[in-house]
């Protein structure tokens, strides 16, 4: 039986983390990979189960397999895991932005990506997952991870408030609402939200508001039959645009998608708001 369960960060890392995460889950009988549909978050990963095939494509079906924590980047394609055996993931998802207040990397180098750790932590990081191993409960593990990351604090990203009040505009109106409209609200030129949007979230503005509509569209396929009403509700144009953006995002079409057995991207959509 599958166990899924978030925490919420100490209020010193609220302003970047956005929750603690773990997974437990039995070995599957069949060895097929899981969806990963494309998120906004970056995440910190700590595998205590058997190494698993991450970021697998058509052009690349072994994927990627790291051992030790990772860095998983934010997607704008579909992706597929395959795990190896039994879970047992501990995750720490970052907001928006989040991650600017522990490396100097810029989001965006991150996109489409699965990066050892210890490349923008340090190889500190290495030495946190044996301490965290130590521990035979989830709560215990989480309480520690958040200890030590709160000494990890490097940066007080300066743009952040700008990237929150967009981003709150983004989720909060209208899916037609324009990029011209958050710069009017903001104060800053296009270029200048791209350039901080790029640095701090990884995607441009534009980019990150199609991904954002997408998941709300996923989510409300959860509730409606009709592709119509997916339309109406999400604003795009017509159902050949949703479609077309859906396969993109997903790799099949909507009524497809709803069939498989989608158990990963399940679990992004219920827990990972974009």
């Amino acid at each position: 039986m599958n166990h899924y369960r978030q925490y919420y960060p100490s209020m010193q890392l609220a302003d970047f983390i956005e929750c603690y995460w773990v997974l437990h889950a039995p070995a599957r009988t069949m060895d097929v990979p899981d969806r990963l549909i494309p998120g906004g978050r970056v995440e910190l990963i700590f595998n205590f189960g058997l190494p698993a095939d991450w970021l697998i494509t058509a052009d690349n079906p072994q994927g990627i397999r790291q051992h030790g924590p990772v860095i998983m980047g934010q997607r704008n394609q579909i992706f597929y895991v395959k795990g190896k055996g039994e879970t047992s993931i501990l995750g720490v998802r970052f907001k928006p932005g989040g991650m600017t207040a522990f490396t100097n990397m810029p989001m965006a180098d991150l996109l489409n990506t699965l990066l050892p750790a210890e490349l923008l932590l340090g190889k500190a990081v290495k030495g946190l997952e044996t301490q965290l191993s130590d521990y035979s409960t989830d709560d215990k593990r989480i309480q520690l991870l958040d200890t030590l990351l709160k000494t990890e604090l490097k940066n007080t990203p300066t743009d952040l408030q700008v990237v929150n009040h967009s981003i709150d505009i983004l989720r909060n109106t209208p899916d037609d609402i324009s990029i011209d409209t958050i710069c009017r609200q903001t104060g800053w030129y296009y270029k200048k939200l791209e350039r901080v949007f790029l640095k701090n979230v990884g995607y441009t503005p534009k980019h990150y508001h199609r991904i954002l509509r997408f998941n709300k569209a996923v989510r409300y396929m959860r509730t409606t039959q009709t592709l119509t009403d997916v339309c109406h509700v999400c604003n795009y144009f017509d159902q050949a645009h949703f479609i077309r953006e859906f396969r993109l995002f997903t790799g099949t079409t909507p009524s497809q998608f709803k069939k498989e057995n989608n158990r990963v991207a399940d679990f992004l959509i219920k827990h990972q708001p974009v």
